[in-house]
């Protein structure tokens, strides 16, 4: 028999943490987590990263400040699928 809705996807374990190879991961996603919460943490990680970077952005030399608004802007295109993939799911 088929179910007639899938179940919803979940996140499958992963390892981070690394520091390039030099010792074993230190953290991990756990598996099984749904996908909202897992998009409600990379948003929060998501701003994070853009209001950090954004402090760069406004105190680094002028080498620096273009590589640091290249990555602000990627950071803001990746905070906006996020929250479209989270506005998408509540529906």
């Amino acid at each position: 028999m088929t179910k007639p809705v899938p179940d919803p996807p979940f996140t499958a374990h992963a390892h981070f943490g690394t520091c390039s190879g030099r010792h074993p991961p230190l953290f991990a996603v756990c598996e099984n987590i749904s996908l909202e919460d897992t998009l409600v943490h990379l948003a929060m990680s998501l701003t994070s990263a853009y209001e950090t970077n954004y402090q760069v952005c406004e105190s680094a030399a002028k080498p620096v400040q273009g590589l640091a608004w290249a990555t602000q802007h990627s950071l803001e295109i990746s905070q906006a699928l996020v929250e479209s993939l989270l506005k998408g799911l509540r529906q």
